[in-house]
């Protein structure tokens, strides 16, 4: 399975985006808060922002909007995973 299938089953409810990213990160997939674009990004977006709207959605459905927001949050939903 590629990383890209993780986006699949993405259904807006903050446990569903949550289970997105923990897919992306068992795909080796970077997954962190950007200060530039006050949102989630892949590590990829430096090249390839195919899936940035994915992230834009992701973003909103978890509520992020500041790096404090965004630490609430991994602390809920464990998001960085270690």
């Amino acid at each position: 399975m590629s990383y890209i299938k993780c986006f699949e089953e993405l259904v807006n409810k903050p446990e569903s985006a949550a289970e997105v990213i923990h897919c992306l990160k068992k795909h080796g997939e970077n997954v962190m808060y950007s200060n530039e674009r006050k949102r989630l990004v892949l590590g990829r977006e430096m090249y390839d922002d195919t899936y940035s709207d994915y992230m834009k959605r992701i973003t909103e459905i978890l509520g992020i909007d500041s790096r404090e927001r965004y630490n609430e949050v991994d602390k809920k939903f464990n998001l960085t995973m270690y």
